[in-house]
């Protein structure tokens, strides 16, 4: 295993640099003009479901019941609705066997033999889906999904901006983490200005760390670990916490998040989307629940400006567990979700009028 970068520096006052060893995670982008590319316009009248069934990323069981939980909500149906001439396909569920490392492991990295094969699966089929021009919707399972998902996006579209819905970071590496549980790791493994931070990581070859961290924008953070809250400051990464939304409103976080990460309007848009963004009270069912968050009118107002782009091309919603809480409180967490992935797909909380417009003119 190669040598560490002693991130304690980094809570230092002394402007210290974070450190010259290079990690063989680090590879340089196969495309140099990546971040040139203008996405192809996102086709709205056509929408892919992926389910993923994943709870390896973390130690609580249940949350791969979420991507059932949801669909057996109405989740297509409740899509539909918007308008008879949206074409949706769901690709099913994420189908992996566990690699085997021979013996090789990552110090504080639980499960990776699963989550590197799940999420090299994911990835394929996310490309699929957004190659097939729809709009990919990926049902979590937990955040580790975003591995997969965010790369897959990153193959279709190589320059993708991420907005990241969340009450956590996610950006411990296995030398932070304070549990070595891999939904806590998605962005420090997706971004390529902290690819030295990584030992060589088995299993993880195809995923290359080639999205910019300062096209990445938070909402909604409120539990950051202290190695989280320096990398955010030490890299100057877009970070919009509850007193953000609180200090400045819901509809101007937004449009600084959308500003900062596509300040020329051109990037394809990733929303990944943790339930747990949502105070505990309109989403109890998750696993790492925190109080003090957003309303579900704030996380819907969010997907409707995502969506209000014209460039939102991909959404994960993750970490929602039947599981967890009482049958109220796995039902409003369900339909939480639902309302949620609705407004992503093109629902207005005005009334959906197209087609009345079309029934009226005939």
């Amino acid at each position: 295993m190669l040598p560490r970068i002693a991130l304690a520096r980094l809570v230092s006052r002394t402007g210290a640099t974070l450190g010259t060893s290079v990690s063989s995670y680090c590879t340089a982008p196969k495309d140099p003009s990546f971040a040139t590319i203008t996405p192809k316009k996102i086709n709205y009248e056509r929408i892919g479901i992926v389910g993923v069934p994943f709870d390896k990323g973390q130690r609580k069981k249940g949350v791969g019941l979420g991507p059932k939980a949801i669909r057996d909500a109405g989740l297509i149906d409740h899509i539909q609705e918007i308008s008879p001439k949206l074409n949706i396909k769901d690709y099913g569920d994420i189908q992996y066997e566990a690699l085997n490392f021979n013996g090789r492991k990552v110090g504080n990295m639980k499960k990776l033999e699963h989550v590197a094969s799940c999420s090299r699966n994911l990835s394929h089929q996310v490309t699929e889906v957004l190659d097939d021009d729809r709009l990919c919707i990926t049902l979590g399972g937990d955040h580790a999904i975003a591995i997969g998902s965010i790369d897959g996006h990153l193959h279709h579209s190589k320059d993708v901006a991420v907005i990241w819905v969340d009450a956590h970071a996610d950006l411990n590496t296995n030398s932070t983490s304070p549990s070595g549980n891999i939904h806590g790791m998605p962005v420090a493994l997706l971004a390529r200005e902290l690819c030295d931070y990584w030992p060589y990581i088995p299993g993880m070859d195809w995923q290359e760390p080639i999205i910019s961290i300062k096209n990445l924008a938070y909402i909604g953070l409120r539990s950051v670990d202290p190695y989280e809250r320096a990398i955010i400051e030490k890299f100057g990464i877009n970070a919009f916490g509850m007193r953000e939304v609180e200090k400045y409103g819901i509809r101007e976080v937004m449009r600084m998040a959308l500003e900062r990460i596509d300040p020329e309007g051109q990037r394809s848009l990733h929303v990944s989307y943790d339930i747990d963004s949502l105070d505990v009270l309109e989403a109890p069912s998750t696993g790492t629940s925190v109080r003090g968050g957003l309303t579900l009118r704030e996380g819907i107002y969010i997907m409707e400006e995502a969506y209000g782009t014209g460039r939102l091309a991909a959404v994960d919603l993750v970490e929602v567990n039947p599981a967890i809480g009482t049958p109220e409180d796995v039902r409003r967490t369900v339909e939480a979700a639902v309302h949620l992935l609705v407004a992503a797909c093109g629902h207005s909380r005005k009334g959906d009028i197209a087609d009345t417009l079309d029934l009226l003119q005939k």
